[in-house]
């Protein structure tokens, strides 16, 4: 398969596999309502998923790093995401729905490791573009998702919403069965040279890089689930709307990342990336402050737009600097340590989050990431230049070419 098939046929599926993370906004508020969930029991929900996923991030990484098969882990990733939420959509309580919503998280991170791997080695010397247009595919899905689960919940119940989305899901895990070639992201190994999770990740672990990069990536997720989980809640509790305005508002969210994330991550080839994320998560920081005051007209938009083109967008830059700072045989980890640093960071943030959401109001939900993603700029000071800070510093001491 060619290069740029490849590239479009794991984009199409990254969109399905987040497909459900955009369903569920939209549902999430008569969800709750329907079965009796405080914000506490809506926070140990996803902090479950986020745990189950750490598991699976740096388990699959490993896997994929020493014995290959990520054609079937692909295929797998989609049909067991259908198989969970339609499953979901039978719970009954927090007790049936709990269970289902954390083994969901195993699933759905066998995702990245093997697709964001195998592109990392296929695309080499343009990784931050190739992640961005993958990333882009789940701002995409992200985008259409929540957009028609809110017009279908004008017409059905939430279990059938839930039902009616896991379709894209199984269609795509046929696509992937058909059309994506088996393959090994590491060439093989001697015997003296073979990975262990232990020395894989204990190498990355000690990388000053590598865990800024993950700080900087577990507050960007943690962000990003604060506005898809509790947005619509409070949305709902406080102003009122109806589903399909859910929808749109979730919806603008998501497309305000579309095209911004593969801009940066193409400029990120070329100019600084440590710039390039600090100017994202400072200014998203500030946007989620103003989200929860901007009531229900354009204002809003224009917050939640400014969180998803400066903060969410930078998903495919943190993920070019891991790749770039860490040994190319340990790809699969890379991609595994940073998800397994993002489930960290959400499975503790909602839990407390949600506790405090109970006791003080969602508003404090949204100021207190905000003070997160502007605190996590300490991290700043952890990341070791790249190429392409090195290129640019180098065309500032040598100016005297103008068409440098």
């Amino acid at each position: 398969m060619k290069k740029w098939q490849l590239l479009a046929l794991l984009t199409t599926g990254h969109a399905c596999e987040h497909w459900f993370q955009g369903v569920l906004g939209p549902v999430i508020p008569y969800l709750t309502a329907d079965l009796g969930l405080t914000l506490t029991q809506v926070g140990l929900l996803f902090t479950g998923r986020a745990v189950m996923s750490a598991l699976s991030s740096v388990g699959t990484g490993y896997v994929i790093d020493s014995y290959g098969g990520g054609k079937w882990l692909l295929v797998g990733c989609m049909a067991s995401v259908g198989l969970f939420y339609g499953g979901a959509s039978l719970a009954t309580g927090f007790l049936t729905l709990a269970p289902i919503i954390w083994l969901s998280g195993l699933a759905t991170h066998i995702w990245h490791p093997p697709s964001m791997g195998l592109l990392g080695m296929r695309f080499e010397g343009r990784k931050g573009f190739a992640l961005g247009v993958h990333g882009t595919g789940a701002n995409l899905g992200q985008t259409l998702a929540p957009i028609i689960a809110g017009y279908l919940l004008l017409v059905m119940t939430w279990r059938g919403v839930l039902l009616a989305n896991t379709i894209p899901l199984f269609l795509t895990a046929m696509l992937l069965w058909v059309f994506l070639e088996p393959f090994q992201i590491s060439g093989k190994r001697k015997p003296d040279s073979a990975i262990t999770p232990g020395n894989s990740v204990n190498a990355l672990i000690k990388n000053p890089g590598m865990m800024g990069a993950c700080v900087f990536s577990g507050v960007r997720t943690l962000a990003h689930n604060i506005v898809s989980i509790f947005l619509p809640i409070l949305l709902v509790r406080k102003y009122g709307v109806g589903p399909s305005t859910l929808g749109i508002a979730l919806g603008v969210y998501s497309a305000a990342s579309i095209f911004p994330e593969t801009i940066v991550g193409y400029l990120s080839d070329r100019i600084s990336r440590k710039l390039i994320l600090f100017i994202g998560t400072a200014a998203g920081g500030v946007a989620l402050f103003l989200v929860p005051y901007a009531g229900t007209g354009i204002f809003l938009y224009v917050c939640i737009a400014a969180v998803g083109v400066f903060l969410i967008s930078m998903r495919s830059v943190i993920f070019a600097y891991g790749f770039e700072v860490s040994p190319p045989r340990l790809a699969g980890s890379v991609v595994g340590v940073i998800f397994t640093a993002n489930q960290i960071f959400v499975g503790l943030g909602l839990f407390f989050l949600g506790i405090l959401a109970d006791a003080y109001g969602l508003e404090f939900v949204f100021g207190a990431i905000g003070i997160a993603c502007l605190g996590s700029l300490v991290a700043f000071s952890w990341l070791p230049g790249t190429k392409g800070d090195s290129a640019l510093h180098q065309a500032a001491a040598d100016p005297g070419d103008p068409m440098r």
